[in-house]
């Protein structure tokens, strides 16, 4: 299959047995859309899987085809959590040889899952739980021998199964905001660690590439200088939101980036990239409203959302149950907030979901492994993307 690996992993934490079956003989496979082929295999593999899953154009040249998604455990209602994956992990999980990864059962001990090469694997650690997310990443990264590891890591929070609990993307949080985390915890998972080496095969390469460089200078010279994620929220356009910026970063094949590294123990001029940077990564909007609408400044903001990634817990719910004159007088910390779960405010917000008015849109747009916050900007055309697919697929 081209741009495919054909390969659907499972593991079963209970017993930690892996398996695999070929991504052709599901029932119901639409080539189109990851979002429907991970219905089909939460409902082929029981209620309480997690599904990982990667788009047809994951890993493809078509301008931000980096996403993938992951669904929750499904609901007594039949309703299931969804969250994107963005960054480099969608990548790094097609190229790992798998299309998509079911993670089945709870595990008797803590540990995470290692998923490379074709292989999955279940890697018990007792200590990660000490660990905050960031911890939890550093130590899977120095475990495995590759700082270049995709860690989905969870903190403290997802451990006592908290519902604000999410996902962290390495360092970083902003993708989960469906409570992802929480299932995690239920499952006793602290991560799933991914790294691809693998190589896909497109039937028209050449096209491929030439079409989708023409379509990424269209898209370049319509939409301007880039002012990373002052150019997707007025919020970072904030003239002490500037003045922290180090650098925007993108991910995997977006020439207009979203994400703003903020410095704030260190002048963001300097630009000697170090392993641990005094800093921290924003592309979680509505969080980062959530901090300014009660009075907190770039900086004050940037430290809140460091403490929560590390927790593994929403700054919306902590930044609910807050104002901003207590959080600067240091009559009410981050930290004290944290420590008491009883006291965090259930928040529900959306991010990347919130990028398309229509949900059938942005399914479709995830469902194909593009970013949806770059393709609600350009202006998604379904049928368009459908033809960019066709030199990839070899078919219509």
């Amino acid at each position: 299959m081209y741009l495919r690996n054909n390969r659907v992993g499972i593991i079963d934490l209970s017993t930690a047995e892996f398996s695999e079956e070929p991504l052709e003989e599901i029932s119901g496979f639409d080539n189109f859309s990851a979002v429907r082929t991970c219905d089909g295999l939460s409902a082929r593999h029981g209620r309480d899987a997690l599904v990982l899953g990667t788009g047809v154009l994951t890993a493809s040249f078509v301008p931000a085809a980096c996403a993938g998604i992951i669904r929750g455990i499904k609901g007594q209602d039949g309703t299931s959590k969804t969250a994107p994956m963005l960054g480099f992990s969608g990548v790094e999980l097609k190229l790992s040889g798998f299309d998509f990864v079911v993670i089945k059962g709870s595990a008797p001990s803590p540990g995470y899952v290692w998923i490379r090469d074709g292989s999955i694997v279940f890697v018990v650690s007792e200590s990660i739980r000490s660990l905050d997310s960031w911890g939890r990443t550093d130590k899977i990264r120095a475990d495995q021998g590759d700082a270049k590891i995709q860690v989905l890591s969870t903190g403290p929070f997802a451990d006592t199964r908290h519902p604000c609990a999410r996902l962290v993307s390495n360092y970083w949080a902003g993708e989960d905001k469906a409570g992802v985390g929480t299932d995690f915890g239920a499952k006793n998972l602290a991560a799933v660690a991914v790294r691809g080496m693998g190589e896909l095969e497109l039937a028209e390469p050449d096209k491929h590439f030439e079409d989708a460089f023409m379509l990424m200078r269209e898209h370049i010279v319509r939409l301007g200088e880039n002012k990373g994620l002052a150019s997707y929220s007025d919020m970072a356009g904030r003239t002490d939101f500037q003045g922290l910026v180090h650098r925007h970063v993108s991910c995997y094949g977006c020439p207009f980036p979203c994400r703003s590294y903020l410095k704030i123990s260190e002048d963001p001029k300097e630009f000697k990239l170090v392993a641990k940077e005094p800093g921290y990564l924003h592309y979680d909007i509505p969080s980062l409203q959530k901090a300014f609408e009660i009075g907190l400044d770039a900086k004050g903001a940037t430290d809140v959302m460091i403490k929560c990634a590390r927790a593994g817990i929403d700054p919306a719910c902590v930044l609910a149950g807050a104002s901003g004159e207590a959080l600067r007088s240091s009559s009410l910390s981050v930290e004290q907030i944290i420590s008491n779960p009883s006291t965090v405010g259930e928040a529900v917000v959306r991010n990347f979901e919130a990028s398309f008015d229509d949900t059938s849109a942005y399914e479709d747009c995830l469902g194909m492994g593009l970013c949806p916050r770059y393709w609600s900007k350009v202006g998604f055309d379904r049928e368009l993307v459908r033809s960019f697919a066709e030199p990839l697929l070899g078919k219509d």
